[in-house]
């Protein structure tokens, strides 16, 4: 199912680009702007871990950043290679830090938190930045102007969100009581987070620091491609962007990341085929990464818990 729906995304990206077209702007990259994307790119996941060793630490777990950062390298290659988008590697980052005598549930809520913080610096940035681009007298055509008020509301449902586990416990009346108990753990780690202001004030900074870092890399990756978009404008598109490419419907982000460029440049007049090589260009910093790490994954696991 999900090679077929891959190959469904990909026939849809290529009606949608034209495959001529495609393949002319791919074979027009800018090399230069791409290895400068790359190594923004490297970056902004060198401070996701930093990100996560210091979230796992407030979790009161064992978190050395050195190791952390070889167990999210790990990570990047299992979102390759393995089907589940980010599910794959976050898994596998979970059973890592398990590993090193942590308890398994709060190892999963660890990286949970880490993806969630993300998510809600990105959508809040995403939104800000619309918030810009609107007031500074941006004009959107009436269909235009539906759909991004459509996106704007899921953003800030989506930022509004995690604060509603505070409210009232009411999750219990799922009738999975193993599920009642996880969220009943997160919301008590997430009380826990909330305790120290100083660490929290640290953990959002790592997080804008990775986002400005992805967003930059995207940009580069569309000048590369030759779509030249402010800066501004990529922000506020890419919250959709990195959240469709962590849907679990293509392989590795392939293919929801291309379609979402594709919708969203789309609506702003941009042409298709440099959306989607843009997409293509971002997936291939995250690919070049995974390659990298693949030694990584070659050594075992006891090693490093016996250290």
């Amino acid at each position: 199912m999900r090679w077929g729906a891959a190959a469904a995304l990909l026939s849809l990206i290529l009606w949608l680009a034209g495959p001529q077209k495609l393949l002319r702007t791919l074979a027009g990259v800018d090399p230069l702007y791409f290895l400068v994307a790359l190594l923004f790119s490297i970056a902004s996941n060198l401070v996701s871990a930093v990100r996560w060793a210091h979230l796992a630490r407030m979790l009161g777990l064992q978190a050395p950043t050195r190791q952390m950062i070889v167990f999210y390298a790990r990570g990047i290659t299992a979102n390759s290679v393995l089907p589940g988008a980010t599910l794959s590697g976050d898994m596998l980052r979970s059973y890592q830090l398990h590993r090193m005598g942590n308890s398994l549930l709060r190892s999963g809520i660890s990286v949970l938190f880490d993806r969630v913080s993300g998510l809600w610096v990105l959508t809040l940035m995403s939104l800000l930045a619309a918030m810009f681009v609107w007031g500074g007298g941006e004009t959107l055509g009436g269909p235009v102007w539906h759909k991004s008020v459509a996106v704007a509301s899921v953003l800030a449902v989506g930022i509004l969100l995690p604060f509603t586990l505070g409210f009232a416990r009411w999750w219990s009346w799922l009738p999975i009581k193993k599920l009642v108990s996880v969220i009943d753990n997160c919301v008590e780690a997430m009380h826990a987070l909330l305790g120290s202001r100083a660490a929290m004030i640290r953990l959002l900074a790592l997080s804008v620091g990775v986002q400005v870092l992805s967003i930059t890399a995207l940009w580069l990756c569309g000048f590369a491609a030759g779509l030249q978009v402010p800066f501004v404008t990529m922000a506020m598109l890419a919250a959709p962007i990195f959240i469709m490419a962590a849907v679990p419907a293509g392989l590795g982000g392939w293919g929801t990341r291309e379609l979402a460029a594709i919708l969203l440049f789309g609506a702003l007049g941009y042409s298709a085929d440099m959306a989607a090589t843009t997409g293509i260009l971002y997936g291939l910093c995250g690919l070049a990464q995974a390659i990298l790490a693949v030694p990584l994954m070659m050594k075992r696991f006891n090693s490093e818990v016996d250290k």
